[in-house]
């Protein structure tokens, strides 16, 4: 299984409460953080595809059509029916993401506050696609839990000085055996979810499985797992291969 990041998204402080089914003892079980990014960055580099499918939210009733290519690091998604088109570079370091208003028009790189921004009056942002807190120096594990009947890992990133997010922590669970993320939480300084990003569902294309169905939720930090809004990436179909250089 390999399954595109599209979080930042994708998706607490040691004051917060963590979720019941997260045994803190099995921490230490947890694999050394370099070791989980060389994986990420590995499956990464593995998938070329091109997928077709669409961005819908709850709240805005906004739905748009979205071709999404991936080329090892790069990942290119191309709304249809909108002058948007997003490029991101996903690199062990740092991330790059650029946008543009249509095929032939310069790319403009969004940093900063920018960054923070919805995309498409929609509950993702242009940091979630960036998933910059796998690069952040401060990554502790929680523990090992269950999304869906498979195993992750659980880890907490802290974001320093210079790394400018929405989020005072991010939680993301990292799946055992296939090293993609399976659910991303965003924080608030009080340790509350603000933001979840979710794989819902799978599907085969050719000889890989990805993601069907991602959910994308900003949340109610005043009431556990109560989304506010919810945004959905939906996968119709796709090819493995596409035409973005890696």
């Amino acid at each position: 299984m390999k399954l595109p990041t599209v979080v930042g998204l994708l998706v607490l402080s040691t004051a917060g409460l963590l979720r019941a089914d997260i045994d803190p003892t099995t921490a230490k079980l947890c694999p050394p953080i370099p070791y989980v990014q060389g994986m990420i960055w590995k499956r990464l580099e593995a998938a070329s595809l091109t997928l077709d499918g669409s961005v819908r939210s709850d709240k805005t009733k906004m739905r748009a059509a979205l071709t999404l290519k991936t080329a090892g690091h790069t990942q290119e998604y191309d709304f249809q029916d909108q002058p948007l088109q997003i490029r991101v570079e996903l690199e062990p370091g740092s991330s790059t993401i650029e946008k543009r208003s249509s095929p032939s028009g310069a790319w403009s790189t969004i940093a900063g506050a920018a960054r923070l921004q919805p995309i498409l009056k929609s509950d993702l942002t242009y940091e979630d696609l960036g998933v910059d807190f796998i690069n952040w120096e401060n990554i502790v594990p929680l523990g090992i839990d269950s999304i869906k009947t498979l195993k992750a890992y659980v880890y907490e990133a802290t974001p320093g000085p210079d790394d400018h997010s929405q989020y005072a922590k991010v939680r993301f669970w990292v799946s055992a055996k296939y090293w993609a993320f399976l659910r991303i939480d965003g924080l608030n300084a009080q340790g509350q979810t603000i933001k979840r990003v979710e794989v819902q569902d799978v599907m085969q294309i050719g000889t890989l499985t990805v993601f069907k169905e991602m959910k994308v939720s900003t949340m109610d930090p005043t009431r556990n797992d109560i989304p506010l809004s919810t945004t959905f990436i939906d996968i119709d179909g796709g090819k493995e291969g596409s035409d973005l250089a890696k």
